[in-house]
């Protein structure tokens, strides 16, 4: 039986993981693709590819799946195999993984690797790391999780090329280089590169990584015990807050939003992104990551929505920004 070749997505929060898998999803390299996403305060896969929507699980406008990692990525992987042979899933060539900003893909890549259940079935393809051309300095000097990801990396995307300047790209390359010696680094602008670029890698860089993860010499070591340990400790360091709104918002009150969101922004604010409808039909759609904020961008709403803004920080008193959005229609609850 041929095994299901895996991709790891990883990449610290607001670097474009989820751009980039949005359009390769639109490829015909990566059709029939299982999309497993981490659900730590990431709002999910574009919203104009979804189709319909059952559970955890997603059939996306081209064909894909999407589901939440249920537990840890072991127990996901399985089970969706189980639900391809029990019928109540459609069988998938591909699996790509879209792990949380904050996660340090060592663990994950252990759990792969060390799992003789999950290797007779997958293999891992190829480590994919996004890097934001704009942050991604800050992020790599203050975010030990940031060289982890460059590190394990088999392709180091550059994104945000188009908004960065030339001596920071230069700079930022070769801070990425001395992490990573041999990963090809790719520039890319809104998520575009070809899906060949990425696809039958075989995943050279993890030659020689050790099954049970850094620092464990014991191949017989027992995952059980340890698969929960990254999600726990993200959860003491970073904070994750959602914010709601049911009815649409005026014009004015998503610009006094922005304006909130860009008199907080800095290293304190480590992702924020927002779906929030708006008064005449439209969404708008707000994204921020540290300094970085994105203007707002308005699509015309295709069904009704409930509006939401993730806040993640790192380890900070939100309060001040928290209150300023309370004031323009969103709450915590």
């Amino acid at each position: 039986m041929s095994r299901i070749p895996v991709t790891l997505v990883t990449g610290f929060l607001g670097s474009g993981k989820t751009t980039l898998i949005a359009h390769l999803l639109t490829q015909p390299g990566f059709a029939g693709t299982l999309v497993v996403v981490n659900e730590f305060g990431e709002v999910g896969i574009d919203h104009d590819l979804l189709e319909a929507s059952s559970d955890d699980t997603i059939l996306l406008a081209n064909g894909c799946l999407c589901c939440t990692i249920r537990g840890n990525l072991v127990d996901t992987l399985l089970d969706v195999q189980a639900q391809v042979a029990d019928g109540r899933l459609r069988a998938f060539d591909r699996v790509v993984v879209e792990t949380s900003g904050v996660a340090d893909p060592a663990p994950l890549l252990g759990f792969l690797l060390g799992e003789a259940a999950v290797m007779e079935r997958y293999r891992l393809d190829a480590v994919i790391t996004t890097v934001d051309a704009v942050a991604g300095a800050e992020t790599l000097a203050h975010q030990p999780e940031a060289a982890t990801q460059a590190r394990v990396a088999d392709r180091l995307l550059l994104t945000k090329t188009d908004l960065a300047e030339p001596a920071a790209i230069a700079a930022l390359s070769a801070r990425l280089r001395a992490l990573n010696p041999t990963a090809p680094i790719l520039p890319i602008i809104q998520g575009q590169i070809a899906a060949g670029e990425l696809l039958g890698l075989d995943s050279p860089a993890l030659q020689g990584f050790s099954a049970c993860g850094p620092g464990c010499t014991d191949p017989s070591h027992d995952h059980d015990h340890d698969h929960d340990h990254d999600h726990a400790h993200h959860t003491d360091r970073f904070h994750a807050t959602v914010l709601h709104t049911d009815a649409p918002l005026p014009k004015h009150a998503i610009e006094a939003i922005d304006a909130a969101i860009r008199g907080w922004a800095g290293l304190q604010l480590l992702r924020l992104k927002a779906i929030l409808p708006v008064e005449g039909g439209d969404v708008a759609i707000l994204q921020a990551a540290l300094m970085v904020v994105h203007p707002p961008e308005y699509q015309r709403a295709t069904h009704p929505i409930a509006g939401r803004l993730v806040l993640i920080t790192d380890n900070v008193d939100a309060a001040p920004l928290l209150e300023a959005l309370a004031r323009h229609g969103l709450r915590t609850a």
